[in-house]
């Protein structure tokens, strides 16, 4: 009896020294990295091995849940602005350092401000009303022949864009028509443009801001000095 319980003993024995022997030979698993920690694995394990692990995600601000910025290193960018500067230009059209600037002629607007010609709804006809304002534009031009026109036609918001920029360009021609016969003015003086519905002299959208929008407008130009 105690020689059966000394072999049963003595399996369970080696079976318990076999076991550890055995474990002690497996290499650890790497640990699953946790956000920001460090490691401390041996670089000899492998070429794959981490040592430092860095954060997928960036830092969150504490209570706010926004990301914190990084230092800011002078002559170093970072990230691009989230709203690029803006940046100004000259063009054919203005100038923010001196006149409006138009086929090399600079621009006077305010001059001819009360000569501006309205027209009847989807109609580019001058009205018998409105031909008096054309008189001190073919005045003027007669009294300076090195000056030039511009006549800028425009349409209230209804329709389309493409129809409205061709109505604002007949009632720009309407008006250019006249002043070149009636002054008698040679024509190369006189361009036109249309801006079609681009451009309201009044915001709204009932008749009174539809009647001021369907306008020409004249601009005189000046050669530069």
């Amino acid at each position: 009896m105690k020689h059966s319980l000394f072999l049963k003993f003595a399996a369970l024995t080696l079976i318990a020294v076999v076991g550890s022997t055995g474990c002690a030979t497996k290499k650890p698993k790497s640990p699953t990295p946790l956000y920001g920690a460090r490691t401390s694995i041996d670089n000899t394990a492998g070429p794959n091995t981490l040592t430092n692990i860095p954060p997928t995600n960036p830092p969150i601000e504490v209570g706010t849940g926004i990301p914190v910025r990084p230092p800011v290193v002078p002559g170093v960018i970072t990230n691009p602005p989230l709203f690029p500067p803006t940046t100004s230009t000259t063009n054919s059209v203005g100038s923010q350092n001196g006149p409006e600037i138009i086929d090399g002629h600079a621009a006077d607007r305010a001059i001819f401000a009360a000569s501006t010609v309205h027209f009847d709804y989807d109609k580019a006809v001058l009205r018998a009303a409105e031909l008096g304002k054309l008189q001190p534009v073919i005045a003027a031009l007669k009294a300076a022949p090195q000056n030039k026109l511009r006549v800028e036609g425009h349409c209230d918001e209804r329709g389309t864009e493409e129809y409205n920029r061709a109505l604002g360009e007949r009632r720009a021609l309407a008006i250019r028509d006249f002043i070149i016969r009636s002054g008698k003015i040679a024509p190369n003086r006189v361009t036109t443009t249309s801006f079609g519905e681009d451009k309201p002299a009044e915001l709204g959208h009932a008749e009174d801001a539809w009647a001021k929008n369907r306008r020409g407008e004249i601009v005189l130009l000046k050669p530069q000095n």
